[in-house]
């Protein structure tokens, strides 16, 4: 079987992570891979080391920002459509060269995916890792809205792949008679797991807190910092380590938060991370106040390391966390009710350590890179039986 995937993400977020651990196990199980994408980055360094073949070529999205005016999303979006076509043509040595049996386009935020299969004659499945619009929007929408944007979602597609019951939830309603199926991102490979689960939690005090992700409002890192806050002016001896970065002006906000409110000897910067190891040897538990995550890679990663989670009660956490379990749940959006959720984890080691284990037999029951390739090779394989068939 050959798969051109169509990827959107020219940096190393989630996405490309976790296409990059999928490709790797297709490759183990004979199949073959290619990486389109619009335009250069950082995964194209990975994609090289590693040897999966790839290729630039331009595309538009056909997402709009939230708060975009809807008649200049709809005339984007216009210009959008017949852009991709001549952009589909541009495409067509790539495609020759490689000869995909089916196309996979690995994100909702374009069309062209969907545009290159109809070309080329072969079936084409899509992959939603987001919310667009509605309670947990990620910032965007379907420029055409929803309800013109699945229309073209079920007519070109054979079957959509979802990351998160949460997602499937909030499309159900759209996606008709297409086959659907909720495929959690592998993390790593199940080898990877069993290193990472062995790394033990570090000595206290003090407590050390994870926090990882991007600077935005959708993300809520000030909720993090301010439950931070709150313990410190109760005298709990607590740290937490901050990787990750975003746009200045959120940066701002998060530099100037831990000013103004003295938090410097508890809260360490520790700036963009390609690896995340590090940062989850030195921690006890990690924070996930996120209200937009489709599913929540770093979520899946901590637990992989054997780090319970104290996650906001929104997007596709529950789906993750099981409250008292392997981590707590606390209301969205609320440091109070945050605070109270890691004094409980502080309060009792043994509590500690059996979330612990419990956190890593979560993440190696559900989440490896073997389980998610086992499942994608099942739909890329009955797409294409019913593709053979004639079947719709």
């Amino acid at each position: 079987m050959r798969i051109l995937f169509v990827h959107q993400d020219h940096c190393l977020y989630g996405a490309s992570r976790s296409l990059l651990g999928l490709i790797e196990q297709l490759r183990q199980k004979g199949h073959a891979s290619q990486v389109l994408l619009p335009r250069d980055g950082p995964i194209c360094e990975v994609l090289e080391r590693r040897g999966i073949p790839f290729a630039i070529r331009r595309w538009r999205v056909w997402t709009t920002p939230d708060g975009f005016p809807r008649i200049h999303g709809v005339l984007s979006a216009c210009k959008t459509l017949v852009l991709n076509r001549l952009y589909v043509k541009r495409a067509m040595d790539v495609c020759r060269e490689f000869r995909p049996d089916i196309v996979h386009t690995n994100c909702s935020r374009t069309a062209f995916g969907s545009m290159l299969a109809r070309r080329l004659g072969v079936p084409h499945t899509w992959h939603f890792r987001e919310f667009l619009a509605g309670p947990y929007s990620s910032g965007g929408r379907f420029s055409f809205g929803r309800k013109a944007s699945f229309a073209w979602i079920r007519g070109t597609s054979r079957a959509v792949v979802l990351v998160s019951h949460a997602v499937r939830r909030e499309f159900r309603k759209y996606l008709g008679a297409l086959p659907a199926y909720v495929v959690h991102d592998g993390v790593m490979s199940l080898e990877e797991m069993e290193a990472a689960s062995g790394i033990p939690l570090p000595a206290m005090p003090p407590f050390t807190l994870a926090l990882v992700g991007r600077f935005d409002p959708c993300k809520q890192p000030l909720v993090a910092l301010e439950a931070v806050r709150l313990l410190r002016d109760r005298g709990a001896e607590l740290k937490m380590l901050v990787g990750g970065w975003g746009q200045r002006e959120d940066v701002e906000k998060v530099m100037s938060y831990i000013e103004e409110h003295g938090l410097e000897s508890q809260v360490e910067l520790m700036g963009f991370l390609d690896d995340v190891a590090g940062l989850f040897a030195r921690s006890h538990a990690m924070v996930m106040p996120s209200l937009c995550d489709a599913f929540g890679r770093v979520t899946a990663e901590a637990m992989a390391y054997g780090r319970p989670v104290l996650g906001a009660a929104a997007g596709a956490n529950p789906e993750l966390v099981t409250d008292g379990v392997n981590g707590y749940l606390f209301r969205a959006g609320d440091p109070h009710d945050l605070a109270e959720k890691i004094k409980l984890l502080m309060r009792d080691p043994a509590e500690l350590q059996q979330m612990s284990r419990n956190a890593a037999d979560t993440a190696r029951e559900r989440y490896t890179d073997e389980q998610c390739a086992d499942s994608m090779e099942a739909i890329f394989l009955s797409v294409l039986r019913d593709h053979k068939q004639g079947k719709r």
